[in-house]
């Protein structure tokens, strides 16, 4: 299976069709998964890791502020129970922990239009953070096996976040610093420069501008990880800005 790095950017995705066409376009594009594997970039916790639920539950309404059409949005995708017995199994025993928490809007606003029906099971796992770049590069080479076995991993971010960029308002255009980091986070994927994205803090442009906090720019690294295990070959879905500010560019490693 590819690996995938999807930008979800606002809640409002699900019930929005122009936003969500990409998407629809590129999952009946994608080989049909056995199973969806997500880590989003709001869900971070150190270890051990958790997995969602495996039982049918509420999803996670992660936001506030929007209207009323997106609290009553469903995604009743069966539950993950084989693959969460598969990531217990690949993983470190002690690392790894069941929950009862239900998907996030980092893994169902995408997977709505990704896949419609519903009729995949998904699973979430949280994303430990506090290990930094390289321990989340190989916390996805961890999780690369499942590739080989049907399995979808999908990261949820944005590759620029600049959240108090909006207490100016929205900008007219997509400024100078969020496109800079966008070309240079593009550039770095396109030549397979891990090392690079790994060492974004010193290397991108206007970081602390772009990304406030680290949360969705990590899960890069979690997609990163995964695909170097097969030196997997990038190729960008989505090349695009949301409010002039949010990249939306989405990438599929195969």
């Amino acid at each position: 299976m590819p690996v995938i790095f999807v930008a979800h950017g606002s809640p409002d995705l699900a019930i929005t069709p122009s936003k969500g066409a990409p998407f629809t376009k590129w999952g009946q594009q994608l080989p049909a998964p056995k199973a969806i594997l997500v880590i989003s970039a709001h869900w971070e916790k150190t270890r051990p890791v958790m997995l969602s639920t495996t039982d049918p539950k509420e999803l996670v309404y992660d936001f506030g502020g929007f209207p009323q059409a997106l609290y009553e949005v469903r995604y009743d995708a069966p539950g993950a129970k084989a693959l969460a017995e598969r990531v217990e199994a690949i993983l470190p025993r002690s690392s790894v922990a069941r929950s009862g928490r239900g998907l996030d809007h980092g893994a169902w606003t995408p997977l709505v239009h990704m896949y419609p029906k519903a009729d995949i099971p998904v699973l979430q796992v949280s994303m430990p953070s506090a290990e930094g770049p390289k321990g989340l590069f190989e916390f996805g080479r961890a999780l690369a096996p499942l590739r080989n076995e049907g399995v979808l991993i999908v990261g949820s971010g944005n590759i620029t976040h600049p959240m108090l960029e909006l207490r100016r308002g929205l900008p007219m255009v997509t400024p100078q610093f969020a496109q800079e980091f966008d070309d240079w986070a593009a550039k770095a994927i396109a030549a397979r420069q891990y090392d690079v994205l790994m060492d974004y803090a010193s290397k991108a442009p206007d970081v602390r501008r772009n990304h406030p906090t680290p949360d969705h720019y990590l899960p890069l690294l979690v997609t990163a990880g995964v695909a170097s295990v097969a030196d997997a070959k990038p190729k960008f879905r989505l090349e695009e800005f949301e409010y002039n500010l949010f990249s939306r560019r989405s990438v599929e490693f195969s």
